[in-house]
């Protein structure tokens, strides 16, 4: 039945287990439902409600989670487009998607970076061997089996002061994870960059980056950890937190996760806890910090999880996203961008056009020429 296959489908996409066709059309539908307003009555509603709640798995998608039950429950009315929708993960659509016209797709990005050794050697850890890669200090550089980079010191490496500096550069449509001497995890997103020493010494652990991480800091007490981002410092001892510092983004956000940070900026500092996140506009007189309360810190994290998540973004916004997982260029249609804004979750392992496609049911065209997107408002 169209209904039982609809449901599995369902239980598929919690799971991580459909392939790119069927997580694009799950993604289509959730997107159409959080942009479409539902005429059914409201006593229609709750009785669908129960019926779609009951069917569903006892935990919902991490999709729609934080959606009100009712809101969910009207997704109903555009079940029917899911049930008819699952022809064509049998059937593939042509090259000229509905919204979207294009020659040539774009595929996703992927694990790529550039190792900067302190000699000013460059090594395309995509392109380099699993196993020692080089070494820097008191440091051996590994790369792992999973495409990670390791960084192991010596036990001597903390007394004798030795200190190189070495930088991994994101290009656009890349994404990569590595592993400090201390073993502090970092992800880093497109675009992005971090500068750190190969084993750290004296009473302080500090990095610089640009662009996007993501940081699970090792905890040592006597060694603060510190991330500088643009004039701005955030200090922690042991946490997990989400840095989005692009210079090409109007606001500086700090996201915590787990533990405690300290965010300064222009001799101002605040303390964070978990579930918020601060805000600073570069450029402003006083750079003041805002922070925000019970922040969705699965939207700050979306991209380490391989997603785009929304929540009330501009199309704008949006589409430097898809510039830099994409590595295209945007336009606008005679300059003019779009003041919607959209909700959902998108799989990064999509295809540029998919992506496209779902943005697409909200109205906007678009068009894919060479490494080029341009976007067309009715």
């Amino acid at each position: 039945m169209l209904y039982e296959d609809a449901k599995a489908l369902l239980v598929r996409y919690k799971e991580g287990k459909c392939t790119d066709a069927e997580n694009a059309l799950v993604e289509r539908w959730l997107f159409q439902f959080e942009n479409e307003n539902s005429d059914l009555p409201e006593e229609r509603i709750q009785e669908i409600s129960k019926e779609i709640w009951l069917s569903l798995p006892k935990q919902s998608l991490k999709i729609i989670k934080g959606l009100q039950l009712a809101r969910i429950a009207a997704a109903a009315t555009i079940l029917v487009f899911l049930l008819t929708g699952l022809y064509f993960i049998i059937v593939p659509p042509r090259h000229k998607q509905l919204g979207v016209k294009y020659t040539k797709d774009l595929l996703p990005g992927s694990n790529k970076a550039i190792l900067t050794l302190s000699n000013g050697k460059k090594i395309i850890l995509n392109n380099a061997g699993i196993g020692t890669i080089g070494s820097e200090g008191n440091a051996v550089i590994n790369k792992t089996a999973n495409g990670e980079i390791v960084y192991s010191s010596t036990e001597t490496a903390a007394d004798n002061g030795s200190l190189a500096y070495n930088t991994i550069t994101i290009p656009n449509g890349g994404q990569y994870h590595l592993v400090l001497s201390d073993g502090t995890n970092v992800w880093l997103d497109a675009a992005s960059s971090i500068k750190y020493p190969t084993v750290f010494t004296g009473n302080e652990r500090r990095v610089v980056i640009t662009g996007e991480a993501y940081f699970e800091v090792a905890h040592n007490a006597a060694k603060p950890f510190r991330v500088m981002a643009q004039g701005q410092t955030v200090e922690v001892l042991g946490t997990h937190f989400n840095i989005d510092a692009y210079t090409n983004e109007p606001v500086i956000k700090t996201t915590l996760l787990e533990g405690s940070v300290k965010v300064t900026n222009n001799m101002k500092t605040i303390t964070l806890a978990p579930g918020e996140q601060a805000q600073v506009q570069p450029g402003t007189v006083d750079n003041e910090i805002k922070v925000l309360n019970n922040v969705d810190t699965d939207e700050a994290t979306a991209w380490k999880n391989g997603l785009f998540q929304f929540n009330k973004a501009s199309i704008e916004s949006i589409m430097r996203q898809v510039a830099r997982w994409y590595d295209v260029e945007i336009s606008y249609m005679n300059n003019k961008i779009p003041s919607k804004t959209f909700t959902g979750s998108i799989s990064r392992n999509s295809s540029a056009s998919q992506v496209l496609e779902i943005l697409s049911y909200t109205g906007l065209h678009f068009e894919i020429a060479g490494k080029k997107i341009i976007v067309i408002t009715e």
